[in-house]
């Protein structure tokens, strides 16, 4: 086994490549705590949801230096390999067989993380025992590595480190499609958490719009979201939805010009169609978000 490390940078590494050996990689669920009211005279509680937490992932080490002095050394190279105020993001990497095989990464999954408290490292002779403890920072999700926009310019290969088993796509070769003309257009999403511009990446770009003369509006049918821009659009012109951000031509439009929707993409299947233009030209880009 073993872990990959990403730095916000794009600074990439093994901890194998440090003479540590991962023993284990340990996914908690992610924590959820109720939220309650009361309501005098009435039995039990007002159910208001639910939050989620941060979620602990902990790798179960050991080390291996060259002697007892070099012992030293090669454990304070691991605390700056891994403390850091800035999160990092981690992959799980492993082989089939406990014994046999070469160590790979799977699933197509990264987590973005920080050390969590502090560690200790056991010293026997050369040897340090210990346990990396890491917990989620922003959203407590697994994310693809990858996003639609990979998927529709290289497609999916099991050789490529972006994907892997496990991230949802289906053998339909209409999953990997997310660059669209027209005004009718099915799109994907291979996770199973919902994508809201506010929390999770998602870029749309419209362009090449037809016949748009007093609004358009780009609307989710699977969840009943939508984005409208109150006046015509033209040809040349591309609109941007950029997370909360939307711009035209890289100006950001006047909140007050539009219906203030907040487009989402639901877990699987979502029907969009685009109303006040008699076609466009648009690319979906996102990643894939996971329990």
């Amino acid at each position: 086994m073993d872990v990959q490390i990403t730095k916000m940078n794009g600074d990439s590494f093994r901890l194998s490549e440090y003479d540590v050996t991962v023993r284990d990689f340990i996914v908690g669920s992610i924590p959820v705590t109720g939220l309650y009211g009361t309501v005098e005279g009435r039995a039990g509680t007002v159910d208001y949801g639910a939050d989620f937490g941060q979620r602990p992932i902990t790798v179960p080490f050991y080390m291996e230096a060259n002697d007892m002095a070099d012992y030293p050394l090669l454990r304070d190279e691991l605390f700056a390999l891994v403390i850091s105020q800035e999160p990092f993001y981690i992959r799980e990497i492993r082989r089939a067989e406990y014994q046999t095989g070469d160590n790979r990464l799977i699933s197509g999954k990264r987590y973005k993380v920080r050390i969590a408290g502090e560690f200790n490292i056991e010293q026997q002779f050369r040897y340090g025992f210990g346990e990396l403890a890491f917990e989620t920072v922003d959203l407590p999700y697994a994310e693809s590595v990858g996003t639609t926009q990979d998927i529709q310019r290289d497609g999916i290969s099991s050789e490529s480190e972006l994907w892997g088993f496990g991230i949802g796509l289906q053998s339909d070769d209409k999953t990997l499609d997310y660059t669209f003309s027209g005004t009718d257009f099915p799109v994907f999403n291979a996770g199973n958490v919902g994508i809201h511009p506010f929390m999770q990446e998602m870029k749309i770009t419209i362009k090449n719009t037809e016949e748009s003369t007093g609004y358009i509006e780009l609307k989710n049918k699977t969840n009943g979201t939508s984005i409208r821009i109150n006046e015509g659009i033209k040809d040349d012109q591309i609109i941007s939805i950029n997370g909360a951000n939307v711009t035209i031509n890289n100006l950001v439009i006047d909140p007050r010009k539009t219906n203030r929707g907040v487009l989402q993409i639901s877990p699987g299947w979502n029907e969009f169609t685009i109303l006040g233009a008699a076609g466009i030209n648009i690319d979906f880009d996102f990643r894939f978000y996971y329990f």
